[in-house]
């Protein structure tokens, strides 16, 4: 297995504390230069602004002598100014810029996204090794992010787990964090799946098990520290969601109405036959979810009617009578759904993310009337909003979209 060197080290020569101040229009015109340049790392935009600092100084300091003395020296580098280059910056640096001053903590925490807990719209480029990170709660912010170093040409993902996002089907898999850069090569020893299923925890936890698939629908698993595929003797039947939860996953078929909950090495199995919550008569169902929500168990289900609007509903798993219920709030809780391959989810407290409660954040839905980065269904009115910062000319440039839950592990 081969892992990444270490992210590069954005202020290891330059300290943002012993940068002396100067002047007001030296300032602010050293920082407008430096936002005006479209740079690839952190580590440059602060080279460079250490470059121009300098350079300012030696030229505060000959001026001196014309200076009026009452000349009041700069306090703070206007906020605009900073909310420019941060949008410019790698979160995982942003993040350290925290510890200059109160004052830019308190920008910091609106630009840096490992300082809550709340998803991020990721979105990859194809052919290209960087994606473009979006704020479902404020809009206008977003950050661009580059791969440095990760060795796939093709940057497509088949998946994303607690924010760790897994490499196309071309085996062998690979892992990589966007936010601290480190990446992993899954075991390419036979036998290799190409299919990834579900994680259970970051595969920097000692307890993380990966499961995943070849292409003969067996089983295989991963734990951190294997050198090769461990694969189970029996398969799994075909399902529509996978959710890991408590130590055991849980997969959903609603055509066999089957719930089978497992665990593995070895493979334990108990199936349940769980009844379809409704009967979706003259609709077209396009997802399936399974997401834990405060200690619960939760399908979600996207449908289109035979009138192409759209229906969600939202059921809570009653395990012990084997039966799913309604739900029709969801109260402080915000849902995230990936209308992907086994259409994962996240629930978050809204009020801690900063997001709207009883909301569900959609992306990729396949619906002629929905071209959009994500779209919120409110479960209030049940209505749909739908948000956009692609140009339709742009948008075919631009591959999958993801909800991810930033983590520097």
């Amino acid at each position: 297995m081969e892992e990444a060197a270490a992210p590069n080290k954005a202020f290891a020569e330059t300290a943002i504390e012993d940068i002396p101040t100067t002047n007001n229009k030296v300032m602010v015109g050293m920082a407008c230069r430096v936002v005006g340049v479209v740079v690839d790392s952190s580590l440059e935009v602060w080279r460079r602004l250490s470059v121009l600092h300098k350079s300012a100084i030696r030229r505060d300091k000959n001026d001196k002598r014309e200076t009026d003395a009452d000349a009041r020296p700069i306090e703070y580098i206007p906020v605009d100014i900073i909310e420019s280059f941060l949008m410019r910056m790698n979160p995982r640096d942003a993040v350290r810029l925290s510890g200059t001053c109160k004052e830019w903590r308190a920008i910091i925490t609106r630009f840096n996204p490992t300082m809550r807990n709340t998803p991020w719209l990721l979105v990859t480029k194809i052919f290209k090794n960087s994606c473009r990170l979006q704020s479902v709660v404020d809009k206008e912010v977003t950050f661009k992010i580059r791969f440095h170093g990760f060795p796939s040409t093709r940057t497509l993902f088949h998946g994303c787990s607690h924010g760790w996002l897994v490499s196309d089907s071309n085996s062998p898999i690979h892992l990589l964090n966007p936010f601290s850069r480190a990446w992993l090569q899954l075991p390419d020893r036979q036998p290799a799946p190409n299919v990834f299923l579900c994680m259970s925890s970051a595969p920097t936890s000692p307890d993380c098990i990966l499961l995943a698939r070849d292409k003969h629908n067996h089983l295989c698993v991963w734990r951190p520290g294997d050198e090769s595929w461990t694969l189970e003797k029996d398969k799994l039947q075909p399902f529509d969601a996978i959710l890991s939860f408590e130590g055991q996953f849980y997969t959903w078929n609603h055509l066999g109405e089957c719930l089978t909950i497992f665990q593995v090495l070895p493979l334990r199995l108990r199936k349940l036959v769980v009844p379809c919550p409704m009967v979706f008569t003259n609709a077209n169902i396009l997802a399936m979810s399974l997401v834990e929500s405060r200690g619960n168990i939760l399908l979600v289900c996207t449908v289109e009617h035979s009138g192409k609007s759209l229906g969600v509903y939202v059921f809570q798993l009653d395990l012990e009578n084997e039966t799913w219920i309604k739900m029709e709030r969801l109260g402080d809780q915000a849902l995230f759904v990936d209308l992907l391959p086994y259409n994962r989810a996240i629930s978050v407290s809204a009020r801690e993310a900063g997001c709207c409660a009883n909301r569900i954040y959609f992306t990729n839905i396949r619906h002629p009337f929905l071209r959009n980065d994500f779209s919120v269904y409110n479960m209030d009115n049940h209505s749909i909003e739908s948000f956009s910062r692609l140009s339709e000319r742009r948008r075919h440039v631009y591959g999958d979209r993801r909800w991810i839950t930033p983590i520097l592990n």
